[in-house]
């Protein structure tokens, strides 16, 4: 199970998106459970701070074919998203 505090999570993590959670482009679209790895950390103060993630090879394997078609229809990259810190959880190495 993963940790609480985004504070810990830094380029490099590895992540898991909380319960309840919806990509921002597509409210409609959940991505709670899906996992990745934070490649960049946006913002200085910890609760300001965004994170640009790309997707795991599982997470990218259960993406509704939806989501992708809007993605490539927006001209969106379906491997990448941005999200806040109290969407994440760190996950165990």
């Amino acid at each position: 199970m993963g940790k609480k505090a985004s504070s810990t999570i830094k380029a490099g993590s590895n992540i898991q998106v909380k319960d309840g959670i919806c990509v921002p482009e597509f409210p409609e679209i959940c991505c709670a459970g899906w996992t990745g790895m934070v490649v960049e950390v946006r913002g200085k103060k910890v609760s300001e701070r965004t994170y640009i993630l790309e997707w795991d090879d599982e997470t990218e394997q259960k993406m509704p074919a939806a989501y992708k078609s809007q993605c490539e229809e927006q001209g969106l990259f379906f491997k990448m998203a941005c999200l806040p810190g109290d969407a994440l959880s760190l996950l165990e190495d």
